[in-house]
């Protein structure tokens, strides 16, 4: 979910540019599945109850749907998926960094 850039910026702004692979793996992993949460949130604020359930579904349903179906339901309904990622991942890495400098 994070860029090589922003994993590298990340890791430096919580000193662990230098820890072992396996540290940097789980701090990355664990921030991943934070902005994911987050990004996952502001679809379910965006898209109507109905389109909720379908949203859930493409993901949960064995086997889960193709990239093909995926992709299809988020450029008709959250075209602007690469944007609130964006947002999400800045956001994050602001509040890593207030939380550092206090």
């Amino acid at each position: 979910m994070l860029g090589q850039d922003q994993s590298h910026n990340l890791l430096a702004l919580f000193g662990l540019a230098d820890a072992s692979s396996e540290a940097q793996e789980k701090f990355l992993n664990d921030a991943s599945e934070k902005i994911l949460e987050a990004v996952v949130e502001k679809i379910e604020q965006k898209l109507p109850p109905e389109k909720r359930e379908e949203f859930f579904r493409l993901f949960e349903k064995d086997p889960p749907a193709s990239e093909e179906e995926k992709a299809a339901f988020f450029q008709t309904y959250i075209p602007d998926f690469r944007d609130i990622l964006l947002a999400e991942v800045e956001r994050f890495q602001k509040k890593a960094l207030e939380r550092t400098r206090t």
